[in-house]
């Protein structure tokens, strides 16, 4: 090639650095004429200042303490949840009513079991669409990120059963006339266990795809999609009549919170 081509120089400088070995360009570059040595300096240049692979770039970083810590306990507050729930089953412990002004006056009081199917299925959905950002992300990062997501939701599943066995508040459809309870679950309302759930996976996910450089458009729209549907399956825990809007509504709230905060541990500083 007796001319500079910036096209075939660009398209080098590219394979090279996929290759891991950018400075093979040097050599094919100091063979040709001024022209090109002045397209080598600034190709020198670009190597320098920009970062060898930008696709490694990590959001999260390994946190093996911390996270022996964290899965010691949440193994112990699983155990011990499991305990306190056997003792109410045994003792056939009753619930209480109480709504948060006007804001539960709404609520539905007969149950909807089609609907509540639906809003496990919303659910399940939004577990898919968070995975499916896993695939979207660099392989330094997947790992992470599964580790990440795992613990997010293992310790919002704990803090959520382990509220509605204090807290024992009758689900909206116990309060049609003649209901008689039959079980446990119908004093474990408050908070929404799908709702903080789904909370905390969808926020993992998004957090995930806002701060990973180079993740791509369709990474992005999974995590959206997970946050969607999160929030389609709290408004369906409330038409179902399992729910309360407090219910759902504080469920969001400490989901988004624990999502946050454990994110947060585990960011590259």
């Amino acid at each position: 090639m007796s001319a500079f081509d910036p096209l075939h120089v660009a398209h080098n400088w590219f394979t090279d650095r996929q290759g891991g070995n950018p400075f093979l360009l040097a050599i094919r570059l100091n063979k040709s004429n001024k022209i090109k040595s002045v397209g080598l300096t600034l190709v020198k240049f670009c190597i320098i200042f920009y970062p060898i692979s930008p696709s490694q770039a990590q959001y999260l970083v390994p946190q093996p303490t911390l996270n022996k810590v964290i899965f010691a306990e949440s193994i112990v507050h699983t155990g011990v949840n499991l305990l306190y729930n056997d003792h109410l089953n045994q003792v056939r412990a009753g619930g209480n009513s109480w709504k948060v002004g006007l804001i539960d006056n709404a609520a539905r009081t007969s149950y909807n079991g089609r609907t509540a199917h639906i809003s496990d299925g919303m659910a399940l959905g939004t577990a898919f669409a968070a995975g499916m950002v896993t695939f979207a992300l660099p392989k330094n990062q997947q790992t992470q990120y599964i580790q990440l997501a795992v613990q997010n939701v293992w310790i919002m599943a704990n803090i959520t059963q382990t509220v509605k066995m204090l807290a024992l508040r009758n689900r909206p459809y116990t309060q049609v006339p003649g209901f008689v309870s039959s079980k446990t679950d119908d004093h474990f309302s408050f908070f929404s266990g799908h709702s903080a759930i789904t909370a905390t996976a969808a926020t993992t996910a998004i957090l995930m795809a806002l701060n990973q450089p180079n993740i791509p458009t369709w990474g992005k729209a999974a995590a959206y999609t997970a946050g969607g549907l999160a929030l389609a399956t709290a408004g369906l825990r409330i038409a179902a009549g399992k729910h309360y809007p407090s219910d759902v509504v504080t469920g969001i709230l400490v989901g988004v919170a624990v999502a946050v905060i454990n994110t947060k541990l585990h960011e590259a500083h």
